[in-house]
């Protein structure tokens, strides 16, 4: 049996001691390959410092790799051209803004990466840092792997390997003889008795005793196991069902000490299961909601609160729950009791609702006052037309137009209203085709040229082809107030510049004009309903209010962006991007 034991442990002392080195060997490897990063990068972010885009780039890349020993120097342009290389005929080079270095550095500034050079046919570490420019200076090394390193580690390992085995087996042989089997089993089956044991085999025990022993701790183990088992899928069961909430939940004592949260709530609070059994100020900092969980527990009442920051409005309820209310003074967590009561605290992202009820209410608000304006002017002419008062001919006819233009008013506005709920409720989603959006935007523009020759504004018409697929009204109320807009708002003798162009991933319409520039405190807003920037001017030149919320609407409904850029030398442009997806119809 002591030989036995001896072996075993031998056995068992070179397996760990095998693995031990090896890890120990492959650890190396990696930090060597990871200094070879570090130092790429550093030589990387110190050439693209000094690198000047306005030199020859290549006789750059040239003179950079003959200061490194044995390191290839590559300049890629923004757009994926090789525009020099130090050991490579750049011309020739197929463009690399698909290499997985160069796609990491588009949206880091800065990557390292390993992988086959189908240039020269070698494994190279890459380094790659954006310039200023929106270039990327790359350098590269022959690298290997962790492999070389690793071999090189190997002898010493197995050396201090062969000594420490040398020493624990002397060491182990002198143990082993004071160590019978049957204790060493049954110790190991209590040391294991709280995993749930192991079954020990009682007749193979010498010794009456050490078999009484033995059916105990199998008896023992047993049934701790059974509980155990039971206890671990409860708490699953629990966490599960916590952690998949959309909800945030925390469940504190009174002493504010973390007894349960999920990962919801740390979403919420930007802190990890860490805080778990720690104060409540290692799960958040935020001042008022501290302040509402020790006002609820001192209170021993409900609150709520409101946390806003980065454009969320989070709310968070604060239940206390004493005693005879629920807990019993149990342990809860982490061996904490809640013998004076706990507080549960509840946390929902209630933007979206606190959002589309403010939208509500402006929306109303504003809709009730535009539709007020024409109604109050038709009334007074209506009453002034039947009053009987002897109005000359000219004058009568003038309120009728007044009648006619603001009933106008409000079925148009009453139309873009429709128009928009109709979007919103995409009842008009499933209508689409292949539209022309050349041909629409060349039909448009004739039918603005009447409104254009009021102010004697040019109308310049640049397209190319273009194809969506979409819904045909949607596409033309989009391109129709644009152009509308471009020329309500323009001075006079002014010019409206209208671009139609497809990039083949992307197409870009532009609508310029020659107006005022529209204020950068106003930008943020000016795609909002009723917004208008300048009310007095907007009752002049007439209009719903609606228009660009209308061509928001449509963009976004085609995945696409629109932006504005307005100043005082180029007016104001309105620029919307539809992704070439939009052409294709969804499968």
């Amino acid at each position: 049996m002591k030989k036995a034991v001896f072996r075993g442990s031998v056995l068992i002392l070179v397996v760990a001691l095998v693995i031990c080195g090896l890890c120990s060997a492959y650890i190396y490897g990696m930090q060597q390959t990871r200094q070879k990063e570090e130092e790429l990068s550093r030589l990387v972010r110190i050439l693209a410092a000094q690198f000047d885009p306005a030199q020859d780039q290549n006789a750059q890349a040239n003179a950079y790799a003959a200061m490194l020993d044995s390191v290839r120097v590559t300049v890629i342009a923004g757009d994926g051209r090789v525009t020099g290389d130090s050991q490579a005929d750049y011309a020739a080079m197929e463009n690399h803004l698909d290499r997985e270095e160069i796609l990491e550095a588009r949206a880091t500034k800065a990557a390292v990466s390993v992988r086959h050079s189908s240039t020269i046919g070698k494994q190279l570490m890459y380094a790659v840092y954006k310039t200023q420019d929106g270039s990327y200076l790359r350098l590269a090394e022959e690298y290997g792997g962790p492999l070389p390193g690793l071999l090189s580690f190997l002898p010493a390992v197995a050396v201090s390997a062969l000594l420490s085995l040398l020493i624990a087996a002397i060491l182990t042989r002198r143990f082993s003889r004071g160590v019978t089997g049957p204790i060493t089993a049954l110790l190991d089956s209590l040391t294991g008795v709280k995993g749930g044991g192991v079954l020990l085999q009682p007749d193979t025990f010498r010794y009456e005793e050490l078999r009484g022993m033995a059916d105990k701790i199998n008896a023992l183990a047993a049934d701790i196991s059974v509980h155990i088992e039971r206890l671990q899928k409860e708490k699953d069961k629990i966490a599960f069902i916590l952690d998949n909430m959309k909800e945030g939940f925390l469940l504190l004592d009174d002493r504010q000490t973390v007894l349960l949260i999920n990962q919801s709530a740390c979403l919420y609070l930007r802190c990890d299961k860490t805080a778990l059994g720690q104060n409540l100020v290692h799960a958040t900092q935020n001042m008022v909601y501290l302040q509402a969980a020790e006002d609820a527990i001192s209170s021993q009442s409900n609150k709520s609160v409101d946390i806003a920051g980065e454009g969320r409005v989070i709310e968070a309820q604060f239940t206390f729950v004493d005693e005879q209310r629920g807990l019993g003074g149990a342990s809860v967590a982490n061996g904490a009791a809640a013998d004076c009561g706990a507080l549960i605290i509840t946390m929902a992202d209630v933007t979206e609702n606190r959002n589309a009820a403010k939208v509500r209410r402006d929306f109303f608000s504003n809709a009730s006052h535009e539709l007020k304006t024409p109604i109050t002017s038709i009334k007074g002419s209506v009453e002034l037309l039947c009053a009987g008062l002897p109005l000359a001919v000219e004058k009568r006819m003038e309120l009728l137009e007044r009648i006619g233009l603001e009933t106008e008013r409000m079925h148009s506005l009453i139309d873009d209203i429709l128009m928009i709920n109709r979007i919103e409720s995409g009842e008009v989603r499933g209508d689409k085709e292949q539209v022309d959006l050349a041909s629409v935007v060349r039909e448009r523009c004739d039918e603005i040229m009447p409104l254009a020759g009021r102010k004697n504004l040019s109308v310049q018409v640049d397209v190319a082809p273009a194809t969506l697929y979409a819904n045909h009204k949607n596409i033309c109320e989009m391109v129709g107030n644009l152009l509308i807009n471009a020329v309500k708002y323009n001075r006079q003798d002014g010019r409206v510049d209208v671009t139609l162009k497809n990039t083949g991933q992307e197409i870009i319409l532009a609508v310029r004009n020659d107006g005022d520039p529209i204020p950068p405190q106003h930008a943020h807003r000016i795609f909002e309903r009723f917004y208008r920037v300048n009310k007095g001017r907007s009752k002049t030149v007439g209009g719903t209010g609606l228009g660009l919320s209308i061509v928001k609407h449509v963009v976004d409904g085609l995945g696409g962006a629109i932006r504005l850029e307005s100043n005082d030398e180029r007016g104001t442009t309105f620029t919307v991007t539809i992704p070439v997806l939009s052409r294709h119809p969804a499968r």
